[in-house]
């Protein structure tokens, strides 16, 4: 039988639970499920002892793989442009279409970025965070579709184009992420 916990955090692209409930739990509650080779993870959420809804299912996005040395093989072709969004579609090595990636800008500055699966669902946001927007730092914080963040990039920004530049700091632990306490849109 696999458990139930009252809350989960990511780390290393990989789900883990926190606070371990009884079987006859009845609020809210989150289920891991992993296959027995490690390679497929999936988080499940539950109300009053029943199912509610898949939250991440790694065949359909694995953060394992959002790592730059596993993107450089994905092409990426725009499908869709206005002066305040861009949407594309990611194609992997295989030629397969896998994602489809919608950046919402505010004056010219790309401040949130949607990934859906090709067949519309939604399945992360990314948001960036900008200093002289008053925001707490620059960078980027990738949330899983239950709010949860993922991962975390903190970069020095170019003094000539006003966007991210070197990248200083790449964070994969968020088991003591709360205490970003960061919105997810802005």
């Amino acid at each position: 039988m696999i458990n139930h916990y009252e809350d989960y955090y990511w780390k290393n692209g990989k789900p883990y639970g926190k606070g371990l409930l009884q079987t006859d739990h009845q609020g809210h509650s989150y289920k891991i499920v992993v296959d027995p080779y490690y390679k497929r993870f999936s988080v499940e959420k539950y109300s009053q002892g029943g199912f509610e809804k898949i939250i991440y299912d790694s065949l359909l996005l694995d953060f394992r793989h959002l790592t730059a040395k596993d993107q450089y093989a994905w092409e990426k072709s725009i499908i869709e442009e206005t002066p305040k969004m861009v949407r594309c579609l990611l194609r992997n090595q295989d030629d397969r279409a896998i994602l489809i990636e919608t950046h919402e800008f505010t004056d010219h500055r790309c401040r949130s970025c949607t990934l859906h699966s090709v067949h519309g669902v939604l399945l992360s946001k990314h948001c960036m965070y900008y200093r002289d927007l008053q925001d707490p730092f620059d960078g980027i914080i990738l949330w899983d579709v239950e709010e949860r963040p993922v991962m975390k990039k903190t970069y020095a920004i170019d003094p000539q184009t006003g966007e991210f530049g070197e990248l200083l700091l790449e964070e994969w632990n968020m088991e003591e992420a709360s205490l970003y306490n960061l919105p997810l849109s802005q």
